[in-house]
Parts: structure tokens; C-alpha cells; sequence
């Protein structure tokens, strides 16, 4: 079964970022075969705890914090009662020879995991590969943002018609679970396709951000009613805006030679409602780029330098500065480098997740006899900018942070040595103690686990890894069934009512 409209060619930059990606294995093998979990049970009694013993591993029972239906979400994941994982969802798509499938945009819910595909989204319901619905779009998807509301709804930007060079300048919100187009706006963007025009989306509450350099405006949530927009000044542009818990503008200024190149840049806190700055954030001269890494609390992160970014910095709630983690020279990796498609994000920062007091940061790979590869995760104190916890990977292992659950710290551990298991974790700040929730293995076609590279989703017990770009075989043969996306789960999790 083949999801969604004929693939397009790529641009030149999406040329450029697949040349960096791993090349993925285009050999289809049978379901039966790719979804072994683990041969051998006894590996699970090393690899910490006892997986499958049926109890339910108590992390501290977190409540859910009450939210509004149009709040940014903050789902508090509970400890599956088996440590078994085994694959529930997946998404194949059949690629036609020489061809790519951009794949923009990864959401999941309860019920279903939702695939940006091209001009198509498509979903999935949870728990199985079966179609859940269906909708194609008149143009390419050209922007999305993670930012899901607790009620299940997302916003997507889309060209308003077929090609590439066609504006992005549609602007719609939707239903996940049901697959329904609630609104849709035009967007007063510049009349160009080119990524450097094209607009960025974030939802707050109650709101739908977006901004295209030429100003910005938000959109209220229920009806898609414009309520607000900024313009842009002869000395500043709005670069755009981090969602989540709040709302955060990056400003882009000339600088002193009254250019754009090597802009100097502001942080700006926006009341949702109004469109109206709370307070601002001048970033020092000599920065050549900013990223909003988080809305809530404010962390900024910066690139003082061209070998990438060298510093995260933390504001408090009244935008003044409160303390520099310094990422030590390629020491701690933060990635805040474009996709493919979010060419204009500001706010997708892999390897950091930022919680109420801490922010917690991936290293770089650790490299010990022939092939034995192993990071930690650092939890930094965000008054002070100090270290904290260190969290070990373990040997032929690499740990990543997916998410903040509650006051726990959501993070996977790759393995690397193509034997033992990878796995789910609970990372608690508090204690520095790690908790499994499941093991699991994944098909090698299906080898989406690079946060650089892929989109990696946990939601409702679920992980899901999902690819951002598809290839077809180089030339000649049919059409190549290629796995998209797959989704793990507990084999204690609850399956949706259809």
C-alpha cells in the first residue's frame, strides 16, 4: 500500500543534509522476521532490573497536571508493568526507484501516530499498521511544529499549491486523533518558495504563532481568527517563535554596519493574547546565532563562535540572566540546525531537554578499545549553570533525552553492538537514579534513532522513531517497501478502542 502523492525531487540543501544521514538498509525482509525483541531473556538480567517480572515499577505514581484542552501538552508518563517491549505500530511505504519522500512532522497521541508525507498526512492507529485516515494536502508540507494541545491538535503550514516554489502560505490547524482540517488561514508571507522566506509555527495556549521575517502574527485557536501581528521595523525582523508552557520571539537586527549578515539578536517574551513583549532580552555582540531552546523557563542557546553552538544561557521569569552553560568545545552536544522541511525553526533543539530547574545535556561519544562506544546525559543546574547528576549510557550503549515527564526525565538507550537490547528509561533529577520502563529491539530497515537526523516521540507509552527523508533504490526494479516509521510499546500496554 503506497501513502500519499508522488514524491518530489529534492532542493539542493535537503541534497546536501541526506548526503550526511547514514544510508539506510533498502532490503525488505518478512514482518515476522525484522520483529525479534530478544532471543535470549538472559541478556535482560544484565542489562538492569527484571524485565518481565509483571510489578509494577512505582517511579513515585506522578499525577498529571490539570490542562486546559487548548494548553501545550504535558503528558505524565506511568511505568509500564512489564519490562517486555515489542513493536505495535508501523508505517511502509512503497518507494518507486530513484525517487525520495520528504517526511515532515511526527505526532502521536493515544490513538493514533500521525506521518507528515510530502503533501499528506497520514495516521496510523496506535498499536497496529492500520490506517487510521488520511488527508492530502493541495501543496507540500513546508513547516510543522512538535507542540501538540492536550485535546490532540496540531498546526501545519503547507504550500498553496504543487511544486516547490509555490508560497508557504497556508496556515491550518487539526484534529489528530480524527484526521479533520478545523481551520485554515493565508498567511501574508513573501511570494517566494525559497527556505529563506518561508515561515516557522509554534503553538501556546490558546494560540497559533507563525513568523516569515517580514513580521509575524498569531491566530486564536478555536476559530482561526487573526488577533494579533507584528511588522517589521527598519531595524529589526521577527526570526521566530518557541512555543510550549510560553511564548518566546527571537528578534533579528541589523547590525552595526546596518547589514543583516552576522545579526544581533533579541529575545523577546510575547503575551499569547496581546502580541505585546513582557520584557527583553538583548544577546551580546559577536553571536552569530540564537536558538530559543526553551519557552518556559527561558534558555537560550547560542554559537559564539563558527564550530557551532557554544553556550546555553538561562533568564529568569523578568528576562534577566541568570547563569552560562557552556557546552566545552563539542564536549556536550546541542543541535539546533534546521531539517529539511523547518528550515526556519527556531525552537527544535536535539540532544537538550530543558525541565523546571535543570537542564539536561547529551555528550559526545565515548570511544573505549575497538568499538565499544558510550555518552552520559548532564543534568546543569539553570541558577548557577553548574553540573549536577551525571547519567552513564553504559558500555555499547548511547543514551539520549526524549522528554520531560512530570519532574523525571524521559530518555532512550541505543544499543550499539547489534546484540543487546536498546531501551526506555526514567532518568529521576532528584536522585540520580535511572528506571527502565521496557526493552525492545527494532527491525534494522527500521533504524530511525538518531535524534539528529530522525524524529523520536514518546507518547501514552509509546516510542515512536520515525524517518525524516525516505530513499528510493538508486535505479531500475520495482517499487521498494521502505519502513517509515515504527512505534514500540510495553506488551502490558492498553490498546485504543477503535
Amino acid at each position: 500500500m503506497t501513502f500519499g502523492p508522488p514524491p518530489s525531487p529534492f532542493t539542493q540543501s535537503q541534497r546536501v543534509a541526506v548526503e550526511r544521514r547514514r544510508r539506510r538498509t533498502k532490503v525488505w525482509v518478512s514482518i515476522v522476521a525484522g520483529l525479534a525483541v530478544v532471543a535470549c531473556a538472559g541478556v535482560w538480567f544484565t542489562w538492569g532490573g527484571l524485565p518481565g517480572d509483571n510489578k509494577d515499577d512505582a517511579v513515585g505514581g506522578q499525577a498529571a497536571p490539570r490542562q486546559a484542552p487548548d494548553e501545550v501538552r504535558e503528558t505524565v508518563e506511568q511505568p509500564p508493568k512489564d519490562r517486555s517491549g515489542h513493536l505495535g505500530t508501523s508505517l511502509i511505504d512503497a518507494l518507486p526507484p530513484g525517487k525520495n519522500l520528504a517526511m515532515p512532522g511526527t505526532w502521536a497521541t493515544s490513538k493514533v501516530l500521525v506521518k507528515g508525507m510530502n503533501s499528506t498526512l497520514e495516521g496510523i492507529k496506535a498499536g497496529t499498521d492500520e490506517e487510521a485516515w488520511h488527508y492530502r494536502l493541495p501543496g507540500l508540507i513546508c513547516g510543522t511544529t512538535r507542540h501538540v494541545t492536550t485535546d490532540g491538535r496540531t498546526a501545519i503550514l503547507f504550500r498553496s499549491s504543487k511544486g516547490e516554489d509555490a508560497p508557504c502560505d497556508r496556515l491550518a490547524l487539526f484534529s489528530l486523533n480524527r484526521g479533520e482540517k478545523l481551520w485554515q488561514v493565508t498567511v501574508p508571507t513573501p511570494k517566494s518558495g525559497h527556505s529563506f522566506s518561508d515561515p516557522n509555527v509554534t503553538l501556546a495556549r490558546g494560540v497559533v504563532a507563525t513568523a516569515w521575517g517580514a513580521g509575524s502574527a498569531a491566530y486564536d485557536m478555536a476559530e482561526g481568527k487573526r488577533i494579533w501581528v507584528h511588522k517589521r521595523t527598519a531595524k529589526c525582523r521577527d526570526g521566530g517563535f518557541a512555543g510550549g508552557l510560553g511564548l518566546l520571539l527571537r528578534r533579528d537586527c541589523l547590525n552595526e554596519a546596518k547589514k543583516w549578515g552576522n545579526s544581533r539578536y533579541q529575545v523577546q517574551k510575547i503575551d499569547p493574547q496581546t502580541g505585546k513583549s513582557k520584557w527583553t532580552y538583548d544577546v551580546a555582540d559577536g553571536v552569530n546565532l540564537v536558538y530559543l531552546a526553551s519557552s518556559e523557563p527561558p534558555v537560550v542557546a547560542v554559537a559564539a563562535g563558527d564550530a557551532g553552538l557554544t553556550d546555553l544561557i538561562s533568564l529568569d521569569g523578568k528576562g534577566k540572566y541568570r547563569a552560562t552553560i557552556r557546552l566545552e568545545g563539542g564536549n556536550y552536544e546541542v543541535d539546533c540546525s534546521a531539517d529539511l522541511v523547518n528550515e526556519s525553526s527556531v525552537e527544535d533543539c536535539a540532544h537538550v531537554v530543558v525541565g523546571r530547574k535543570q537542564a539536561f545535556i547529551t555528550s559526545g561519544e565515548r570511544v573505549e578499545g575497538i568499538n565499544h562506544t558510550s555518552n552520559w546525559i548532564v543534568s546543569f543546574d539553570l541558577g548557577t549553570g553548574r553540573t549536577d547528576l551525571k547519567f552513564e549510557s553504559g558500555q555499547d550503549q548511547m543514551i539520549y533525552p526524549i522528554r520531560m515527564s512530570g519532574d523525571q526525565v524521559l530518555a532512550f538507550k541505543r544499543s550499539t553492538d547489534n546484540f543487546a537490547p536498546s531501551s526506555v528509561v526514567s532518568l529521576d533529577p532528584k536522585t540520580g537514579v535511572i528506571t527502565p520502563y521496557y526493552y525492545f529491539n527494532v527491525p534494522a530497515e527500521a533504524n530511525f534513532m538518531d535524534p539528529k537526523l530522525d524524529d523520536i516521540v514518546f507518547e501514552h507509552g509509546r516510542i515512536y522513531f520515525a524517518a525524516r527523508e525516505l530513499q528510493g533504490v538508486s535505479k531500475g526494479g520495482e517499487a521498494a517497501r521502505l519502513w517509515g516509521a515504527v512505534g514500540i510499546e510495553s506488551v502490558s500496554v492498553r490498546r485504543p478502542s477503535s
